[in-house]
């Protein structure tokens, strides 16, 4: 359970050190490096365990370096001296990574202690690769697999490079990190580094809601693929292998919310969808009634949800789009939205206004918040500081019990890193676009992920009916996954189905597929609904008709005969002798008892219901 941004939701990383090698004779300084396993989440508890390579807090930038490995990843960490973001230029920088993968100083463009096979040019969005001759070709940054975290603006960066793809294939490599700006260097000579080559294990992430959460919230930019079939197939599968409660949509212009009910129920048959769209491209879809909804606030769009009978609350739910992309103008909109939408939660969580909603409201706020370049929007949301006081009012304290939101760490269920969009084909990294934020001092997150297929095994994508490409057919975005429950209280759920009591149609019998044939929310395991002796499920079980008493017409109920007499309830002459089951057992063969009907031998209550039950027969 998630409860403060220092506690991961990941601890699968395996540590196995290798001995530092010694090359006195050479002028290099050699580090050794664990096996690895690092988590790009905006979190870096995960580094405690390798060594800073080298420290200089006189640096404009570039502060403290580390570095990590296995088979498939090298990892970098940078401390800087002030925010900045790397594949932005919002804030100016000129932060270059040098590698020189095959740790031969003579080999690659040629520079002072190293040969230089590879530069990632963070501030240009590029890659520089050299051969053998130093003939350089330029490449995108997706060319060589670098992913990054955070992808906005921050203090501290990792960067995951895949070895394959940059072609560090060898034992060691030689690297150092270059800032031109301000004529930086860290470490100051080039670092060699020696490379474990071993995979590590990586343990997927269950789809299936654990025990304990009450509301599955998805959000998801679908990237206006409604309306498309084989975009709409995968979809389907995906919905029906996630199995939301609420579901946050963008870029749904195309499309009505109509027409997204009809999708919904079509995958998720037997469910009541609630959809409801704004006047822009946002939709909040939910299986409890949406009680308002605000199309007010710009590229946000809040909706009150009744859910009461689950956690005794309305749930405030939002689903946004901010502002895309880099650039003054575009950051300082997406800043400007955010403040308005905080200046929208303000007034629910204050009597008065537009909305009021009780105190102790989850609030759950998230969505394609085009977090690149500035920190500050996220912030905003996650604090209650609004940059624009004049437009949009005081700051305030966005969670109710004072404090401030949480921003949640998501990682996807098959890879361990938390980028949500993804285009190899352009010349931006993979980024974290897609977060979910919530109040923590009334709600909390017991699981979360973010799916994308194409890391599935072929056993796990089987397992949940899903096809490989299918993240990708559906969106240029994955869907965000936070399974959530009421803090700090126990959820009932008084016959340990998995189902909390508040919206369990079988509270007390396990009923955990919540079936109930004739829809009237009782469920089938705890009502008989002929009132026969035996409940609907076991009646589907058994072949009989929950709406009739006596199946085979035979004069006995469907519950006499399998509670009492043993017959069979689905033939009026269960043996074949061609006398009716009623009439064999009011007069027994053999029977030398007066009044025993059933020929047991004894005259018990049994007989007495036997003649009550055949009253007003004709023989």
């Amino acid at each position: 359970m998630i409860r403060t941004r220092s506690e991961r939701v990941l601890r699968t990383f395996l540590c196995m050190t290798i001995r530092p090698i010694c090359l006195a004779t050479l002028a290099w300084v050699v580090t050794s490096s664990a096996l690895a396993q690092i988590a790009l989440d905006q979190l870096f508890d995960d580094w405690d365990v390798f060594p800073v390579v080298e420290q200089n807090l006189g640096n404009t930038h570039l502060q403290s370096a580390q570095v990590a490995a296995n088979g498939t990843w090298v990892y970098f960490r940078m401390q800087l001296g002030e925010e900045l973001a790397l594949d932005e230029t919002i804030i100016p920088h000129g932060l270059e990574l040098w590698i020189d993968s095959d740790a031969n100083a003579n080999t690659g463009w040629l520079q002072p202690g190293i040969g230089v096979e590879v530069v990632l040019d963070f501030a240009s969005a590029e890659v520089r690769r050299y051969n053998a001759n130093g003939v350089q070709t330029t490449l995108t940054l997706n060319d060589v697999g670098v992913h990054t975290a955070p992808t906005y603006s921050g203090d501290d960066v990792e960067v995951a490079v895949d070895r394959d793809m940059a072609g560090i294939d060898g034992s060691f490599m030689r690297w150092q990190w270059v800032d031109g700006s301000n004529n930086e260097e860290l470490p100051a000579s080039p670092v060699v580094t020696a490379l474990n080559g071993n995979p590590v294990p990586y343990a997927p992430l269950a789809l299936e809601r654990p025990a304990g959460a009450q509301l599955r919230c998805v959000w998801w930019n679908v990237n206006g693929r409604f309306n498309n079939n084989s975009a709409e197939a995968a979809m389907g599968r995906m919905v029906e292998a996630i199995g939301p409660d609420l579901i946050g949509f963008s870029e749904v212009a195309n499309v009505s919310a109509g027409y997204v009910k009809g999708m919904l129920e079509s995958w998720l048959p037997g469910t009541t969808w609630y959809v409801n769209k704004d006047d822009y491209d946002l939709m909040v879809a939910s299986i409890y009634p949406i009680d308002q909804s605000f199309s007010s606030v710009y590229r946000s769009f809040p909706a009150v949800v009744s859910t009461e009978s689950l956690w005794g609350f309305p749930t405030l739910f939002t689903s946004s789009h901010l502002k895309c992309c880099g650039g003054a103008s575009n950051e300082a909109q997406r800043q400007s939205e955010a403040d308005e939408y905080m200046e929208f939660q303000r007034d629910a969580m204050t009597a008065g206004g537009l909305v009021d909603v009780p105190a102790g409201t989850p609030i759950v706020f998230g969505g394609d918040l085009n977090m690149v370049g500035l920190a500050a929007p996220i912030l905003t949301l996650q604090t209650g500081n609004i940059f624009d006081n004049g437009a949009y009012g005081p700051d305030f304290a966005p969670d109710w019990d004072g404090t401030g939101m949480l921003e949640l760490p998501i990682l996807q269920a098959d890879r361990p890193m938390d980028y949500t969009w993804r285009n190899d084909g352009s010349i931006y990294m993979p980024g974290k676009l897609d977060y979910a934020i919530i109040s923590d001092g009334v709600v909390e997150a017991v699981h979360m992920f973010g799916l994308q297929t194409q890391d599935m095994s072929s056993a796990r994508l089987a397992q949940y009916g899903l096809q490989s490409g299918d993240t990708w057919s559906a969106s240029d975005h994955l869907p965000i996954v936070v399974d959530l429950a009421m803090t700090g209280g126990e959820v009932q759920d008084a016959d340990e189905d998995g189902v909390p009591d508040g919206v369990d149609n079988c509270a007390e019998i396990p009923n955990p597929g919540q079936e109930d044939f004739n829809a009237n929310g009782v469920g089938d395991a705890c009502e008989d609904s002929d009132q026969d002796g035996i409940w609907d499920y076991l009646e589907f079980q058994f072949g009989t008709d929950p709406t009739l008493q006596d199946t085979d017409g035979d004069g006995l109920t469907d519950g006499a005969e399998v509670d009492v007499f043993g017959t069979d309830p689905l033939s009026d002459d269960s043996d074949g002798d061609g006398i009716s089951d009623a009439l064999e057992l009011l007069f027994p063969p053999n029977s030398t008892c007066q009044g025993d009907l059933n020929g047991d031998n004894a005259v018990t209550v049994t007989d007495l219901l036997l003649l009550l039950g055949n009253v007003g027969a004709t023989c």
